[in-house]
């Protein structure tokens, strides 16, 4: 029998729809992803893609091939799981991917009841920015809390927040009345924008005609509007109180934003005692 890997790159090409997306998704190069496939065909002496359209599509033996192909695969997944729970066994390491839109202080209960349950274990928080679903289909991290507009088949959401993002910025920079602010006032500013921690993922929410200021992390972003220097989005839970003592001014300029706050892992995906605590537990 081939490699489960190879088979698994076949099943992936079918889910996605093209080799290039196979290859994201698995994070494997494009060349690789081409490799498997040909090494499934020459193993079985199949043709399983027809190559001559614009997307791969499946030959008459490679649709009936694929079926066998998923329940193998779902058969092998079924074991591991199996094994893995007749052992008990314990992740040594689980990587949480956590959004830097996220408050870390909602995870600190949590955190402490896995520190006290499970002190063998150990714990990366991954803060991200706008790159949440790539990490986690990248398998860099098992668990993952993003904002989730839109949903993917290959990830089971659970969502646990529902947050606000007001545009704000300092009365130094606009005067005190937030209303007035137009767009093109906008854009003689510099707008600051989280760099995404992902050089694949796009920077979202950009105002094309206003300068732009970018940074690292959201504390360096509200610290700079802040200080007058320019304006932004930031999280409810990071303004409120500037809001409240007058320090910052929600403009109604860009409407408003509110995302859903999702907690996600890889759909089908099978989690440990710790990572399972987390997906059961962490709610809104």
């Amino acid at each position: 029998m081939t490699n489960l890997d190879h088979l698994n790159v076949v099943a992936t090409i079918c889910d996605t729809g093209s080799f290039q997306l196979a290859s994201e998704k698995l994070n494997k190069a494009r060349s690789a992803v081409s490799y498997s496939v040909k090494q499934v065909e020459d193993f079985y002496q199949v043709q399983i893609f027809d190559r001559s359209t614009y997307r791969p599509t499946l030959t008459r033996e490679g649709k009936a091939l694929l079926v066998q192909v998923r329940h193998l695969l779902g058969q092998a997944q079924q074991f591991e799981d199996f094994v893995r729970d007749l052992k008990g066994e314990v992740e040594t390491e689980l990587r949480i991917g956590v959004s830097s839109n996220f408050p870390i202080p909602r995870l600190a209960r949590l955190l402490k009841e896995l520190k006290r349950d499970f002190p063998s274990t150990t714990l990366h928080l991954e803060i991200e920015t706008a790159s949440g679903e790539r990490q986690l289909m990248a398998e860099k991290v098992d668990i993952a809390i993003f904002a989730a507009p839109a949903r993917s088949p290959f990830i089971d959401y659970r969502q646990i927040s529902q947050m606000c993002f007001p545009l704000v910025a300092s009365p130094e920079l606009f005067g005190s009345n937030p209303e007035q602010v137009s767009k093109t006032e906008l854009g003689r500013h510099p707008q600051v924008v989280v760099k995404s921690s992902d050089e694949k993922a796009p920077d979202t929410g950009l105002l094309g005609e206003a300068p732009k200021w970018f940074v690292t992390d959201m504390s360096t972003k509200k610290n700079l509007i802040l200080a007058g220097l320019g304006w932004g989005r930031l999280p409810d839970h990071m303004v409120e109180k500037d809001i409240s003592r007058g320090a910052l001014l929600s403009l109604p300029t860009l409407g408003e934003l509110s995302l859903p706050i999702c907690l996600t892992k890889r759909a089908g995906q099978h989690l440990g005692p710790v990572g399972w605590r987390i997906w059961e537990n962490l709610k809104v």
